[in-house]
This record gives C-alpha cells, structure tokens and sequence, in this order.
C-alpha cells in the first residue's frame, strides 16, 4: 500500500536524496550559462550561424549514443565516485570555452560541447541508477518527478541569470560559473550516502581490463536483448522524447511561418510549457494513488499526441499556450513514469547498463529530432512534421497500453501498479 506520507516533501527530507537533487539542480543551472554563452559566442564570431549551431547541436547529442557503454563501469565500481569525478572533469574542461576568442577557434568550443555531454552520458546514468538504492519502492514516482522538474527550473532559473550575468559582465563569465556550479555539485553529492549493491562485472582477470570491459559491456546487451518488457519502456520512451524535442525544436519557424508572429514569443511557450512540468512534478504522486503505471504512461502519450497536433492546427495563439502547457504536463507524466518502471524492472547488478541504453535511447530519439527540424522542416515545412510527429506519438500511446501490459504484470505490487524492485 502507498504510505499516506509520500509526497514530493516526504521525498525532499531525505537528507540523502536532497543533497543528490541539490546537486542535479545547481549543475543544471551551470549547463543552461554555458548554453546561453555559447549560443552567444556562435552568434558573435561565427560566418555561418545556422551551421555552427547544428554543428554545436550535434555535439551535445552525439555523446548520448554511446552512453550504454559505460554503464559497465557503473555496475563495477562506485556511482558516487563516478559522478564526482564526472562533476570535477566537467568543471575544468568547461573552461575550455575561454580560449575562444575568434571565429577559427570556434573548434575549442565543439570540442568542449562535446566532451561536457560525453561526460553528462556517464553522470546521469549513474544517478538513475542510484534512485531505487536511495529511496523507498513507493517514493520512486515522485523522485523521478522531482528530477524531470529539475530540468525545467534550471532552464528557466539559468537562461535568466545567464542573459543577466553576460550583459553586466562578458559572455566567459557564464562558463566559469559552468564550471562553479559543477565543482559546488561535487561537494553535495561528496556529502550524500548513495549505496550500491553488489557488482555483476568482475574485476579484471587474465585478459586484463579491455576483456573485462567488453565481457561486461555484452552481458548488459544480452541481458537488454532478451528482456522483452524493458525494450517495449526503451521504445517508448524514445518515441516520447522525439516528440518533445521536435516540438521545442520547430516551435520558433512554427510561430514564424504558421501564425504570423515574431519568434520571440518562443520565450513564453517555453514558459508555458515549464508550468505543465511543474504541474507534471506535482501531480505525480497523486497519478500513483490510483492509477497503474500503464494507465499513465498511455493516457500521456496519447494527450500528448494530440497536444502536439494541436501546435499544427491551432488558429489562435492561445490555443498554443494550452497545448503547450498539457506537452510539459505529459512529458514529465510519461517520463518519469517510464523511468520508474525501469528503474524497478531492473537488478542494481544489471542497473547501470541499463541506465546508460536510456540515456543512448534518449539520445537517438533527440537525433531523430534534429533531423526533422533541420532536413524536414526545410523540406515540406513544420506543419507537416508537427502532424507527423503527433500521429507518431499518438499510436505509441495507444499501442503502449498493449505492450507495457507485460511490464507491469511484473511489477504489480499489492494490485496498485506501482513499481516493485525485482529479487535479485
């Protein structure tokens, strides 16, 4: 049964959790600086400024395709340890950013992007992973809420202060308080008790650490491979994330092309949108009083569907704030739902290999976008790919209420649909 306790402050009082969100949020923060400044250094040095951001795009995203690989290094040794020192890396290497100084060397802030997301592809598994480890079966739900909230928050709290920040002072300092934000990260979770169970990847033998890395790398893929209901959550969740990155992607040739107003109003439907987030965040818990998992992730994807239709239909602007509003609302619903029932379908010995294919899965579903805003969108135009992209996600919402019924026959618990950690 659901304790009558849990909420999003039962979860927050957690000494443990709340110094892991902490640092989540202030190094989200830090991220969306060096967005805004490197957004802002393209623009100012670049020849060609609608190249250099795909080019930077590309980047941030290509990292994310090979994060199952480290998830063998998550199931070996300590996660903690391993964001720490992702943290640490990411707060020098960001500095990278501020030996750019003229067009040529526009290379040192790819370069930087790149290896800031790659190091990203190895944090954030890692902190998926340790979520069951840290709070209770029935607290999943509203943790992962919490997370996803996280990342709408620092968008709005650190584009602000970002574009605050580089009009008093200069583009660079938004990179050094990047590189602020990670190392104050580190210093929270050095104070945080993430336990781990134990290892499913052997220390390295005979053949030394490459054969022990590719004997655990294959294992996790096997074991993904044959794991019937967790590719149906990966597929999902794929298909979620390409509907909301195409949506925020398209948004501004959208209003542009389709309403007949300035791009700048993408500001507010990004607000619009966080508000949805949030509400998603909040109501959460509430969803798993009385609603199985399945129940929710469909009925999400589904609204969010014809949510995303509306963005190609709607004649009056107000319509698309509505719209935007119910896209965040189900986005946070699906997502942190989808991560739940992961995180619980999985062993911790297997967890951090999973963890890292969600993270590549995220990543080939953010691709997908990129290429419909920039090849597609081009070519027949965003309504088009707006219609395409509701219907896509529409049918996986209905197809989700047949194909996730494995899934939470297996993780029904006491009848509620809850999640429930597997025996190992």
């Amino acid at each position: 049964m659901k304790n009558d306790k849990t909420g999003i402050f039962a979860v927050l009082k957690d000494r443990d959790f709340l110094a892991l969100w902490l640092s989540q949020l202030i190094s989200k923060i830090g991220d969306n600086f060096a967005i805004v400044a490197a957004l802002v250094l393209i623009n100012e040095l670049a020849e060609r400024t609608g190249l250099a951001v795909v080019v930077i795009a590309a980047a941030m995203t290509i990292p994310q395709l090979f994060a199952l690989a480290s998830g063998v290094f998550l199931d070996r040794f300590s996660r903690k340890a391993v964001m720490i020192a992702s943290d640490l890396l990411r707060a020098v290497v960001i500095l990278l950013a501020l030996l750019v100084r003229e067009p040529g060397q526009l290379y040192i802030l790819y370069l930087a992007a790149f290896f800031v997301m790659g190091l990203s592809a190895v944090y954030v598994p890692a902190r998926n992973a340790s979520l069951p480890n840290m709070v209770p079966e029935e607290d999943l739900l509203t943790a992962n809420a919490l997370i996803q909230a996280t990342e709408l928050v620092s968008l709005i709290a650190g584009a602000s202060l970002a574009t605050l920040v580089i009009s008093l002072t200069s583009t660079y300092t938004a990179f050094v308080v990047d590189s602020f934000t990670f190392a104050l990260s580190a210093v929270f979770l050095m104070a945080a008790h993430i336990p781990q169970g134990r290892s499913s990847v052997a220390s390295a033998g005979p053949g030394g650490e490459f054969r022990t890395f590719w004997e655990g790398f294959t294992d996790g893929v096997r074991y993904i491979a044959s794991n019937k209901p967790l590719l149906q959550l990966m597929a999902i969740t794929t298909v979620a994330t390409l509907g909301l990155s195409a949506t925020v992607l398209l948004a501004a040739a959208y209003f542009k092309q389709l309403l007949g107003i300035s791009a700048e109003y993408i500001g507010l439907l990004q607000a619009t949108e966080g508000i949805g987030m949030a509400l998603g965040a909040i109501l959460i818990s509430a969803y798993a009083s009385w609603a199985r998992s399945r129940q929710i992730v469909s009925g999400a994807m589904i609204i969010l569907g014809c949510s995303i239709l509306v963005f190609a239909v709607a004649p009056a602007y107000w319509l698309v704030l509505v719209g935007a509003l119910v896209v965040g609302l189900c986005v946070v619903s699906a997502r942190t739902t989808l991560a739940a029932m992961t995180q619980a379908l999985v062993p911790d010995s297997q967890r951090g290999r999973v963890e890292g294919a969600m993270v590549t899965v995220i990543g080939i579903g953010t691709m997908g976008a990129l290429i419909m805003a920039g090849i597609l969108g081009d070519l027949v135009g965003p309504t088009s790919v707006f219609v395409f992209t509701g219907i896509v996600v529409l049918l996986a919402g209905v197809a989700s209420v047949f194909s996730l019924r494995e899934a939470e026959q297996r993780l029904v618990s006491g009848g509620n649909g809850r999640p429930s950690p597997p025996a190992e």
